[in-house]
């Protein structure tokens, strides 16, 4: 495996943390009012599922943009990743959010679980303007790492207070901001 593959599957890790810990955090909220195991696996999965297609959507449509608009869609999308993170930052530091409520009907839990991975969305497109020769992989990834964060969260979210769901989604935010500079130089 050539060093431009490392490069590329680790900035893919990287930012599927990053969107994990928005899960994460949610799902914090939700493990501390308290839900039970099959809801908690049944919104894990959803959440993963939606993640993977939300991702493949938007790397789809950012490689038919790409190809269209060439060099100012990777700008673009630079400046995309970097406004999503700056998004989170804000809304983390100075919205005050209501705490996450999951109703147990398929119908909330599909609501709630598309409002999680929206972001996964932006981040494929900015991928898909820059290249899409990992979609597959991103997307796999993204699902993996939001499912995975999302049950370790309702897992946890008793013993966890909302510090922690804070400090996860700010790091989430940097690690996007600090790509989408990154992808403005490369």
């Amino acid at each position: 495996m050539s060093a431009d593959h490392v490069h590329d599957l680790l900035e893919i890790l990287m930012m599927s943390l990053a969107l994990g810990m928005d899960a994460l955090s949610l799902s914090l909220g939700i493990g501390m009012q308290g839900i039970s195991r099959r809801r908690a696996v049944v919104l894990a999965l959803l959440i993963a599922v939606f993640h993977f297609g939300l991702t493949y959507v938007g790397l789809l449509l950012g490689a038919i943009t790409g190809e269209l608009l060439g060099q100012v869609a990777r700008w673009f999308g630079a400046l995309l990743l970097m406004g999503l993170g700056l998004h989170m930052m804000v809304s983390t530091l100075f919205v005050k959010q209501p705490a996450a409520v999951v109703g147990s009907t398929l119908p909330a839990m599909l609501a709630f679980s598309t409002s999680v991975s929206v972001d996964a969305l932006s981040v494929g497109f900015s991928l898909g303007l820059r290249s899409a020769t990992y979609g597959f992989v991103s997307a796999a990834s993204f699902a993996l790492f939001g499912g995975a964060m999302c049950l370790m969260g309702l897992v946890i979210g008793r013993g966890a207070n909302a510090i922690a769901g804070m400090w996860g989604e700010l790091l989430g935010a940097a690690i996007l901001v600090g790509y989408g500079v990154h992808f403005l130089w490369t």
